[in-house]
C-alpha cells in the first residue's frame, strides 16, 4: 500500500463513522438562503419561494424573512408571471399558501399592487389584501366608467 492511502485511511474511517451516525436536525436554527419549488404534473416550475432566512414553525409551515415568491406560467418556457415581495411571511408548503401581516408588493406585466395583511392561495390563484391597498395598472382601461 502506498503512503498516501495509509495517511488517508484514518480520515476516511472518521468520515464514514460520522455519516453512519443518525442525523440530528435542529429546528430552532434558521435556514439561510431558503428556497423551495413546486412543479406542475408535466414537470414545469409552478412556484419558487425564496427568502434570506426561514424558520420551521410547525407541520409544513415555514416563516420566511425577505420573501421573494415567483409564480411561473407553468409552461415549458419557465416564464415568471407574477412576483410577490414581503419582509416577513408564513408559507404553508402542504397547501401552497402564503400569508403575512407586513407589507406585500405584487409585480406583474399588467399591474402592481401593494398592501398589508395579506393571503395568497396558489391553488386558487387568489390574493386577499386586508389594508392599505394600492393598485397601479400598466394597461389601457377603456370605458371603465360608462
Amino acid at each position: 500500500m502506498s503512503p498516501l492511502p495509509r495517511f488517508l485511511l484514518p480520515f476516511l474511517a472518521l468520515a464514514g463513522a460520522s455519516f453512519a451516525a443518525s442525523p440530528k436536525v435542529a429546528t430552532d436554527r434558521p435556514i439561510i438562503n431558503f428556497s423551495s419549488s413546486d412543479f406542475t404534473p408535466e414537470g414545469n416550475r409552478s412556484w419558487l419561494v425564496r427568502g434570506s432566512e426561514a424558520r420551521y414553525a410547525g407541520d409544513n409551515q415555514v416563516d420566511v424573512k425577505e420573501l421573494n415568491l415567483s409564480i411561473f406560467t407553468g409552461k415549458e418556457d419557465g416564464k415568471v408571471e407574477t412576483l410577490f415581495l414581503s419582509p416577513l411571511a408564513e408559507i404553508r408548503l402542504d397547501d401552497l399558501t402564503a400569508r403575512g401581516r407586513d407589507t406585500l408588493r405584487i409585480i406583474n406585466d399588467k399591474f402592481e399592487v401593494t398592501g398589508a395583511d395579506w393571503t395568497y392561495s396558489h391553488k386558487e390563484k387568489k390574493v386577499s389584501i386586508g389594508r392599505n391597498v394600492h393598485v397601479v395598472l400598466h394597461t389601457q382601461v377603456k370605458d371603465i366608467l360608462k
